[in-house]
């Protein structure tokens, strides 16, 4: 028989283990980051907030992440999502009321958390099915969907969402109705258009002048905090000279958000159609009175049982044709009211958007964001467009309190930080339109560029400039301006300039406004890589460029140093991704050779007088 002081030991023994057990389990869950969230401005219910996770990397967050919110009485477990991406964004949802002027502060782990993937995305060989805590939200139709028996085949389309349901399950979108049989649900054609000389009507497709098509699926996503659908579209000309073709190229990102207890009476969903012409000649839009982002309502709203009003006080007496930040539609089905509010982003082209508002003579409800109200305007060869919407669905009449909220948290989102673990690498600003000290000529010269105001813009023949700082890896900011050039001056003397990371790889710079991009033209990785989309601005208006820069690695220094892995680029060329995490395996143009050193930034001087101002780097 064991001592009692024996079996103390071993009980002392048993514990430590289990203590060193727990430690090493929390203990291995390394700090990622600390995510400050500041509400300035507004107060927000159930607000959905993202952060970028810049340098943090894919082996970091292989594992999954926790994310805890930091309280007065410790910390508290938060339901997120990692999106991929370069670099991945990190979703949640800042549940309850915060009030404005508050900070919310959040630290990110490694580990994953077990969480529920509360919306989930199905799809089979017809349409594709979003559903919020088994609840179904709405449904994308890929397949053609054919017209009521007996009516025109024309008709048939597909690339439309039908239904959309209420939280408690009531449908509140239509299609084919008796007096409009083109119209479906929630769609996005163009309608007074003309392509190639000829009237091309995208939407009445009884006149067989145009259609959209479903093309493919570009990914589905379901998840804890989202889930949704990107999907490729055509927008077709029917009767060109040549047959059918394809003029526009459209990609709908669709995302329903898990709001938690609002998911009880109340949906949040994203739409953003990005759309691009893809014919060598421009699509030209006509001053028309609908066309665009359009919604037809169920069948019951109608009459005394619908209401419309907009974010300035106007109605169906009054709406149609004016201006507005969102428009609520509702209506009643049975007993019970619903609605939906449609929000424009400040971000999109007329916004605040003229509106299509059905008058109450016409005794449906029908809405449309309607740019084409404001004018005549055209859609040019390889320029992106991008037109962004939310929907909140809501039981019940419209609460304007509740409307305005979900409005600045969509429209003025609270500000996010990310801080990783020792501090923020310190911020550079290379130039802040005060002088050239952290440039140089690379020789005894002075730079000769010429400051005015916040810009510095090149002086032909005088050189190049480079930091005096050399660098390894970095995010980069900067903004530039290219002149605007006689039009007998073509290709690559057109604004041209470019950003020599490391003094090895490019980053060109050039007027390639409405052009077909190739592998030398703005925004290339120059000769290597041509960028995803064009979305370059006119000469003489400011673009910026943000660089994420990853060197090469070798093994070793010196001459005889062998490369292990290439260098990786991500831009974004006016906040939209048009190289994603590019490998480059070598020096670009005529950068110098590769090495294991750091480099500093050149900005080329190619004989144009292009414009630089606000350029910041940050060590990572």
């Amino acid at each position: 028989m064991k001592s009692p002081i024996s079996v103390l030991k071993v009980v002392i023994f048993v514990f430590a283990v289990l203590a060193v057990c727990a430690f090493g389990q929390a203990g291995y869950a390394e700090t990622l980051a600390r995510i400050t969230v500041d509400n300035a401005e507004h107060s927000s219910r159930d607000a959905v907030v993202s952060a970028a996770l810049e340098g943090i990397s894919a082996k970091q967050l292989a594992g999954g992440v926790k994310l805890m919110k930091i309280t007065d009485s410790g910390k508290k477990p938060v339901v997120s999502q990692v999106e991929p991406g370069s670099p991945p964004r990190l979703w949640w949802v800042m549940s309850g009321n915060t009030p404005p002027g508050s900070k919310v502060v959040y630290e990110l782990l490694e580990g994953a958390r077990r969480t529920t993937g509360a919306i989930k995305v199905t799809k089979n060989d017809k349409f594709l099915d979003i559903q919020a805590h088994g609840r179904k939200v709405l449904r994308y139709n890929h397949a053609p969907v054919p017209p009521p028996e007996g009516k025109d085949p024309l008709y048939t389309r597909s690339a439309f969402i039908h239904p959309l349901w209420s939280p408690k399950g009531a449908v509140l979108t239509n299609i084919h109705p008796a007096d409009h049989i083109h119209h479906l649900g929630i769609w996005m054609p163009w309608t007074h258009t003309k392509f190639e000389g000829k009237e091309v009507d995208f939407w009445n497709l009884a006149r067989g002048q145009g259609t959209v098509r479903f093309v493919k699926f570009l990914s589905t996503t379901s998840g804890p905090v989202f889930g949704g659908f990107k999907a490729e579209h055509e927008h077709v000309a029917l009767q060109t000279a040549r047959g059918e073709k394809v003029v526009l190229r459209e990609t709908w990102d669709v995302r329903v958000y898990n709001t938690g207890r609002a998911n009880k009476d109340s949906w949040l969903i994203d739409f953003v159609s990005r759309q691009t012409c893809v014919a060598d000649s421009p699509l030209h839009q006509d001053k028309y009175r609908y066309g665009g982002f359009g919604f037809r309502a169920a069948a019951e709203w109608t009459g005394d049982r619908s209401a419309y009003l907009t974010s300035e006080g106007k109605t169906g007496e009054d709406g149609h044709a004016t201006r507005a930040r969102w428009c609520d539609t509702s209506g009643q089905i049975g007993k019970d009211w619903q609605g939906i509010t449609f929000y424009s982003h400040p971000e999109n082209f007329q916004h605040p958007e003229p509106m299509r508002i059905w008058p109450t003579n016409m005794k449906q409800v029908f809405f449309n964001w309607a740019p084409s109200q404001a004018g005549d305007w055209e859609m040019k060869p390889g320029v992106e467009h991008v037109f962004r919407y939310r929907l909140y669905v809501h039981e019940g009449k419209v609460n304007v309190d509740r409307v305005e909220q979900v409005w600045d948290n969509y429209a003025k989102p609270p500000k996010v930080t990310l801080e990783k673990p020792g501090g923020r690498s310190e911020r550079i600003a290379l130039f802040d339109g005060t002088d050239f000290k952290h440039w140089t000529s690379g020789s005894d010269k002075p730079v000769e560029w010429v400051i005015q105001g916040d810009t510095m813009t090149i002086k032909p023949r005088s050189g190049n400039i480079l930091t005096k700082q050399k660098f390894r890896d970095f995010k980069m900011h900067l903004e530039f301006k290219t002149p605007l050039m006689p039009p007998n001056v073509k290709g690559q003397g057109r604004g041209n300039s470019g950003v020599y990371i490391q003094q090895r790889y490019e980053i060109q710079i050039l007027d390639s406004y409405g052009l077909e991009l190739q592998k030398n033209d703005c925004a290339s990785i120059y000769r290597f890589r041509a960028p995803d989309k064009n979305v370059c601005k006119k000469p003489n208006e400011w673009q910026e460029y943000d660089i994420i820069f990853q060197a090469a690695r070798f093994d070793g220094k010196g001459p005889d140093a062998k490369k292990t892995d290439n260098v990786r680029i991500t831009l974004r060329h006016n906040g939209v991704l048009v190289h994603d995490d590019v490998e480059v395996p070598n020096k670009t143009g005529a950068g110098q050779p590769e090495g294991p050193e750091d480099g500093q930034i050149k900005l080329q001087n190619h004989g144009n007088e292009v414009s630089f101002r606000n350029i910041w780097i940050e060590p990572l």
